[in-house]
């Protein structure tokens, strides 16, 4: 291998960007605030190629356990780009493209400048969800909703991608904090937007005890890695908005509603001192007394009273951002150090029932048959790792 030759690639990687330009030629929207769910939804119906992507439109409920079930066949030829370079003969030395930074996407509908390059949000080309006529409004799930059964549940929807930076090699583990806290003000105003201008297309939350004003339901994840999820590697996240209350979002309602608490409040509460990671002032990362697989790591926002990102203050924000951006540089710190390939998913907890927190959940361990019935057996103790990522 060419030593020379593999410097060479990594710089080429480093600059690799999409320019202003590009962005141009895909830019349809400036800033989701100019817009709402009706106009983001005609702006999805006529984008090309889209429809020879589209899910199916159907939610089926596993009546065992609760899972929401949703099916997309033409997910399965989305682009990969995200293997290991070197992975194969063929690849080494080699530097791959990046759709992202050609500007081959879908038009963009929100940008802001960051210190350096810019953050943008665009149409998934692939949606989990898409706005089919006549499906959503007054089909969301009630809390007391049993499963259907073979005919399924209508679900409608928006799915859009945020690019955490123009910049390919840029994401949360390397970029400055307060470019970080900008990413998650665009995220909170698409949050705030699609709650609060889908009352004709989506299900009242009232019923879950949420603010009237609130409609339907956003989910808001990160993949990074082809072993869980992932499909390109430049850092983005995902947004999707529809009818369908998430399992996860269920069942942190169903915990208020039990323990008359939310679970931010309990686990602040209950979780050891020792497993502590670091404290942020309006926030804390911690590893749960739960953990499933080695690494695993919570954060939590102090004033569980809030359940929305764009509830946040500015302090708050600040304390989200730096969060995030611990948990996932010492993700990449040390799944390298185990021998692992970095693959994570971060999961954001937000909606009824919530103390609003984030779940960090890094590829360090498979799972097997035992796992599959609720019996995780974890390679790792909890105190063991806090105290590392304490001392990384």
């Amino acid at each position: 291998m060419n030593p020379q030759g593999c410097q060479e690639d990594r710089e080429l990687i480093m600059n690799k960007a999409l320019s202003r330009l590009d962005l141009d030629k895909i830019l349809q929207l400036k800033s989701i605030t100019e817009s709402s769910y009706a106009q983001l939804a005609a702006l999805f119906e006529v984008e090309p190629g889209i429809r020879e992507y589209l899910p199916e439109g159907i939610c089926q409920i596993d009546p065992r356990s609760g899972e929401r079930v949703l099916y997309n066949p033409a997910r399965g030829r989305r682009p990969h780009d995200n293997r290991a370079l070197g992975e194969s003969q063929s690849d080494q030395g080699a530097v791959k493209a990046c759709l992202v930074c050609e500007g081959k996407t879908t038009a963009v509908i929100d940008v802001a400048d960051l210190s350096e390059g810019f953050t943008f949000i665009n149409k998934n080309l692939y949606p989990i969800v898409f706005p089919q006529k006549g499906s959503g409004r007054y089909l969301g799930l009630s809390p007391e909703h049993a499963p259907v059964g073979p005919a399924g549940i209508p679900v409608q929807g928006l799915h859009f991608l945020q690019w955490t930076s123009s910049f390919h090699d840029k994401d949360w583990h390397n970029m400055p904090v307060q470019d970080l806290v900008l990413v998650l003000r665009r995220l909170a105003s698409l949050e705030k937007l699609l709650l609060t201008s889908s009352t004709n297309s989506m299900p009242s939350n009232r019923v879950w005890g949420d603010q009237p004003k609130y409609h339907g339901f956003v989910s808001i994840i990160k993949n990074v890695g082809q072993l869980v999820g992932g499909s390109l590697a430049h850092g983005h996240q995902q947004i999707a908005f529809s009818n369908i209350i998430p399992k996860r979002a269920y069942q942190n309602w169903r915990f208020e509603a039990e323990m008359r608490e939310n679970f931010s409040t309990y686990l602040l509460r209950t979780n050891p001192e020792e497993l502590v990671v670091n404290d942020y002032g309006q926030a804390t990362l911690l590893v749960p007394y739960f953990m499933r697989r080695p690494y695993e790591m919570l954060l939590f926002l102090k004033d569980t009273s809030k359940r929305y990102l764009h509830q946040l203050n500015t302090a708050e924000m600040a304390a989200v951002a730096s969060g995030w951006k611990r948990a996932i540089a010492a993700i990449h710190t040390v799944m390298p150090e185990i021998g692992r390939e970095i693959a994570f998913n971060v999961i954001t907890h937000n909606g009824p029932g919530c103390g609003l927190y984030f779940e960090f959940l890094p590829y360090t361990q498979e799972n097997g048959g035992f796992e599959l019935l609720g019996l995780s057996v974890c390679q790792a103790n909890p105190l063991e790792v806090a105290q590392g990522l304490r001392e990384m």
